[in-house]
């Protein structure tokens, strides 16, 4: 079974069979450092085929910089003309004016929004599910970044790119209630992850990327510096990357849009952006 791919713009949404097609899939790419070069990705420019060469009607004598055409590498300036700038005013409205903290909001409703549009296909239907596991990699944006600073306190967030990638295990027993089998389960599904994830962060270190994963056990980054600092999967900034946090009075459960409390969610952060190829390509990723 294929991935099935709903978004490939500043994210990418599939659905999977299980963790080890994706671990499979970076797998392939050991020998990624042989195709492109490390810890960057500059898209393809598609140029003309005579786009630094001379004039062809002038052969070689022709002038090679075309803005300057005359010998001693000479030029025309063209004067430009006077125009009259015309202000506009506009009268400010300081009680409708929006206040930065809910500016700060709208652009994280915005940014959760966008993970449900991406499940409409087209022509207007809902996409069906092709696996038991959600894949989604989100370009984060600036102002969330900060959210998550202080879990990684030795990357400076702020100035690099942030990729958040989650994985969602669709799962038999209902996450919100505890018993015998949900504890065997999620001891299972959370060796599954960690297994699948720390390939994920092997092969984009060796490609020249930062990666890290949050261990949904204790909340704190595998890899990274040690910090107070923990992201457990009832956390409210799951709200922003597309979950609900439900309040249960005892405890707290996150719910998957599509599979309510029947799931296990985890977290990848890197620095390689969404339409990176070792990212991007996973879209061809065929089921174990």
């Amino acid at each position: 079974m294929a991935a099935q791919v709903l978004c490939r713009k500043s994210q990418l949404v599939l659905y999977l069979p299980s963790l080890r097609s994706i671990a499979r899939h970076f797998r392939a790419f050991s020998s990624y450092d042989e195709k492109y070069p490390k810890g960057e990705y500059v898209p393809k420019v598609v140029r003309g085929p005579q786009a630094d060469l001379p004039d062809p009607k002038l052969g070689l004598l022709g002038p090679q910089e075309h803005r300057f055409p005359l010998p001693g590498m000479v030029g025309m300036m063209s004067m430009p003309q006077p125009s009259v700038p015309q202000v506009t005013r506009q009268e400010s409205d300081l009680f409708s004016a929006e206040l930065p903290g809910e500016r700060h909001d709208s652009v994280l409703r915005q940014f959760a929004n966008a993970i449900y549009e991406s499940d409409i296909t087209a022509d207007g239907t809902e996409s069906p599910v092709a696996g038991a596991l959600e894949c989604v990699a989100l370009e984060c944006p600036t102002i969330m970044k900060r959210d998550f600073q202080d879990l990684f306190p030795g990357q400076d967030l702020a100035n690099t790119n942030l990729t958040v990638i989650t994985l969602s295990q669709q799962t038999e027993n209902d996450m919100s209630g505890w018993n015998t089998k949900v504890e065997e389960e999620r001891e299972e599904l959370l060796a599954a992850f960690v297994e699948a994830v720390g390939e994920m962060c092997r092969v984009l270190n060796a490609a020249g990327f930062w990666a890290d994963f949050v261990d949904p056990s204790s909340g704190s980054p595998y890899y990274g510096d040690h910090t107070n600092a923990t992201l457990f999967e009832t956390d409210d900034r799951y709200r922003h990357l597309g979950f609900e946090i439900d309040d249960l009075g005892c405890c707290k459960v996150i719910r998957h849009h599509k599979w309510g409390t029947h799931a296990y969610v985890g977290s990848l952060f890197t620095n390689a952006p969404c339409d990176h190829p070792i990212l991007a390509e996973m879209a061809k990723t065929k089921s174990a």
